[in-house]
């Protein structure tokens, strides 16, 4: 079959990678180990107040994140509903990782380092902490492209096999 169009599950799954990254992200950095909020660096929360503002900048994090999940999951349902889209785990698989390593370079280029706003890992190791992050991300990105590309090679429809069955009789 030819004619198949690998975008539209790339798209779906690129988006689907930013939110998932950013809630990954979200939940371990910023709630579980505590190392750090959205403006840790340049309002430490150590106070009620201060807690409260960077508690709401997280909120603000998450909604982003929750976006780009929601508008992914749209993409993937439409993805699914052509027939030029061949089913992939390996390109969305691919797409997947490419998205969360596009959120944690420009997140971490930004926020870390352009803006300062916070740190992965706030202290005396700070700038290996946010170097290690960068480099994760740029690990995810060339590994999620690779299998982008090797999932050029699928050409399964969604549905299944390209060729038509034939019917099937009343109960065989």
């Amino acid at each position: 079959m030819s004619g198949l169009r690998q975008g539209p599950l790339v798209s779906a799954g690129v988006l689907l990678g930013v939110g998932l990254g950013g809630f990954v992200d979200g939940i371990v950095l910023h709630q579980l180990l505590q190392w750090h909020n959205m403006l840790s660096s340049i309002l430490p929360p150590d106070d009620l107040v201060r807690a409260k503002v960077n508690m709401f900048w997280d909120g603000l994090f998450h909604a982003f994140t929750w976006l780009m999940t929601a508008g992914g999951l749209g993409l993937l349902w439409r993805a699914g509903q052509r027939a030029d889209v061949p089913w992939s785990t390996r390109t969305l698989l691919g797409a997947l990782l490419a998205g969360w390593g596009l959120f944690n370079t420009v997140e971490g280029l930004i926020d870390h380092q352009l803006l300062g706003v916070h740190h992965v890992k706030p202290g005396p190791h700070a700038l290996a902490w946010d170097l290690g992050f960068l480099a994760f991300g740029v690990l995810l990105l060339v590994g999620g492209g690779a299998l982008i590309r090797a999932g050029r090679e699928d050409r399964t429809p969604r549905g299944g096999a390209a060729t038509a069955s034939p019917p099937r009789a009343p109960g065989g």
